[in-house]
């Protein structure tokens, strides 16, 4: 009887830690900014919306993007103009649950990514703090290698997580920075600025990026440029100017 007894009470406490990590989820929101998406945006759906019920899309492109997203996926979708910032700042405003994950659209999710959230948001010790991810391209080749590690390096002793890395924020901390600026560019740099070096965690796990953007404008170029303009505007460089550098060569992507 006492082995019956053992067993109901481990499933009793599995069951009871399932349905804490299922209410844990339900509470948080992915908001993800899209522009000229179709090519990535699928892929980057389908690695989290078996686990996420509330996923926002704020979408800047030209076209309709939900024409070219799968039916299956339950999104809530608003437009916007163009802009990370702005559509960020709008995404961000949508948002009723306690907990907040900035997506980038081209980003997909793993299950040790999502593990990672669990834990993070589960610890009340957070509630004023902020995550993001190591990161790691879908190309696997001398270049991407070397961006990964500077990108990791920069991340981990420097506390300055690029967008491409996620974001995960309680709304109330959110809020109490000022959130995103409405600003074309450098708005990852900026919110990471008011979370501060203090209160920004890099979660044990890599997100996945597509590498799309550094192939078609070089492995070399790409870094060169991102460095330049962070540099212009920590020096407090226009930020119209430094947006119209950034976008030289690019291909039209969010």
């Amino acid at each position: 009887m006492w082995f019956f007894n053992l067993v109901r009470h481990d499933y009793k406490y599995l069951f009871y830690e399932l349905n804490m990590k299922d209410l844990t989820l339900k509470n948080i929101t992915i908001v993800i900014p899209t522009y000229n998406s179709e090519k990535t945006i699928n892929n980057t759906l389908d690695s989290i919306y078996k686990n996420f019920e509330n996923i926002i899309i704020v979408d800047a492109s030209p076209y309709n993007i939900k024409s070219k997203i799968s039916k299956k996926y339950k999104i809530i979708f608003f437009r916007s103009s163009k802009g990370r910032g702005t559509q960020l700042l709008l995404g961000a405003n949508k948002v009723s649950t306690n907990w907040i994950f900035f997506l980038h659209s081209d980003t997909i999710l793993n299950k040790q990514n999502i593990i990672n959230i669990k834990e993070f948001v589960s610890n009340d010790l957070n509630y004023f703090k902020a995550a993001a991810f190591k990161i790691k391209f879908n190309k696997n080749n001398i270049f991407s290698n070397a961006l990964t590690v500077i990108a990791n390096f920069r991340s981990k002793y420097f506390k300055l997580p690029y967008g491409d890395q996620g974001l995960l924020i309680s709304r109330k901390f959110y809020k109490k920075i000022g959130g995103y600026k409405n600003i074309p560019i450098m708005e990852d740099i900026d919110i990471i600025n008011k979370i501060g070096f203090k209160n920004i965690q890099i979660l044990n796990s890599h997100i996945i990026t597509d590498s799309i953007r550094y192939e078609t404008q070089g492995w070399l170029i790409r870094p060169i440029i991102n460095l330049y303009c962070l540099i212009l505007y920590f020096f407090n460089y226009d930020i119209n100017k430094i947006n119209k550098i950034y976008l030289r060569n690019k291909n039209g992507k969010s």
